[in-house]
């Protein structure tokens, strides 16, 4: 008997997000759990299609159970809304180290320029920059990606990594997450990697992987079918290699880290945000190319 028929869906999610938290409650409860995520959503919210984002699968003897542990749970958390998806629920901490910390200190490590006057931190992001206000604790990508200004997971690794950067050269040699300290149990399941919806949609399409690359001030590398090195923040530049499909071989998208990476991001959560934040820039830059495409016809 496979895992389909000893498992039922108890519920399902609107997020990874919630699929963390429910996956914890029902474990704590003494209920195994197994997490299916639909490939397509790949955690961006741009394509997010009527099914939801993944289900919840237990056994089906303790499905009454998990439906009391699970119904609980999310009536209270959503009588406080989305757990961690805006900004302002980054932990004011943060923001009150960076008030406390000296700016000089901050540029140096980083990478990153400080207006006294203004009192703003700019930082390098892709091809345009990240402005950080630390007085008011606001935070604005300038131009086409503002959308994402509110978005938690940018909050996360960009504060972190303005308190924690170090001034190091760069080893040049690429890892992947798996490769990292403790990654190759931390990027599992909820913590994957949303790497597959990009295989399949550039697979589809490779040109528009150039074309996203290029937007985003990608420079070309010679490896895979497609690669190319972006500079995501002045000291974490980010490595995709690409492989298209044939008959033999589903197409695979990787992502690599300069080995330096947990020095900045010691922890792998803010790596896992990072992660998040480039897949979900790289959808929507593929997004409105073709949108601008199709107005052009």
């Amino acid at each position: 008997m496979n895992d389909s028929e000893q498992f039922t869906s108890v519920y399902t999610l609107a997020n990874r997000f919630e699929a963390d938290l429910l996956m914890d409650a029902l474990r704590q409860e003494g209920i195994p759990a197994l997490l299916r995520g639909f490939e397509e959503t790949a955690y961006t919210g741009l394509f997010v299609p009527q099914k939801g984002w993944g289900r919840i699968m237990v056994p089906r003897e303790m499905k009454d159970a998990a439906r009391e542990i699970v119904d609980a749970f999310v009536e209270d958390v959503r009588s406080t809304d989305a757990p961690f998806t805006k900004a302002s629920e980054i932990d004011p901490e943060l923001w009150e180290r960076l008030r406390g910390a000296d700016p000089a200190e901050i540029a140096q490590n980083a990478a990153v320029e400080y207006d006294d006057e203004e009192e703003v931190y700019i930082i390098p992001f892709f091809n345009t920059a990240i402005v950080c206000w630390p007085e008011s604790e606001k935070m604005e990508i300038i131009g086409e990606f503002s959308k994402f200004s509110r978005d938690f997971q940018l909050h996360l690794f960009v504060l972190h990594y303005l308190l924690q950067s170090r001034e190091r050269p760069l080893s040049k040699e690429w890892v992947t997450e798996k490769d990292l300290p403790s990654g190759a149990l931390f990027f599992n399941g909820p913590h994957a990697l949303p790497l597959g919806p990009l295989a399949k949609l550039f697979d589809k399409q490779p040109e528009l992987l150039d074309a996203c690359s290029l937007k985003l001030g990608g420079v070309k590398a010679n490896l895979g079918d497609i690669s190319y090195e972006f500079s995501i923040l002045p000291r974490i530049p980010l490595l995709i290699i690409f492989w298209l499909g044939d008959e033999e071989f589903r197409p695979t998208f990787h992502l690599l880290f300069d080995d330096t990476i947990n020095l900045h991001l010691p922890v792998l959560d803010q790596i896992f945000a990072l992660a998040n934040m480039f897949a979900r820039i790289l959808m929507y830059s593929a997004k409105s190319i073709n949108e601008g495409h199709i107005n052009e016809q």
